[in-house]
């Protein structure tokens, strides 16, 4: 009886069954890639939010839409003060993003 046609057959099928196998090891790899990029995201969002807002802040504070609902509702004045605070605070920040530290630390160092 000649086998090579069967020996060919055989082969054809073990090497699809590997392929398959290495699909689906792939498809796994990158469901479970998927899902520790989305916790990562999830976590930096989280470290972000909290470092924005500071320690201990109130859950009812704690996104911008909550914070500026309770800078309305606190009148004009104390809204003014804080807008104002907050108008000095961003000028200083322009003036420190404004800044050559390259420069100011070579010239330091002459």
């Amino acid at each position: 009886m000649e086998t090579t046609k069967l020996t060919a057959f055989a082969q054809a099928v073990g090497a699809d069954i590997k392929e398959v196998k290495q699909s689906v090891s792939t498809k796994v790899e990158t469901s479970a890639m998927t899902q520790a990029i989305s916790q990562a995201v999830t976590q930096a969002k989280t470290e972000v939010k909290a470092e924005i807002l500071g320690e201990g802040t109130p859950e009812n504070l704690d996104t911008l839409k909550e914070i500026a609902e309770k800078i309305t509702s606190m009148g004009n004045d104390a809204g003014g003060a804080l807008l104002g605070k907050i108008t000095e605070v961003s000028g200083r920040v322009d003036q420190i993003a404004d800044l050559d530290l390259v420069a100011t630390y070579n010239a330091a160092k002459a």
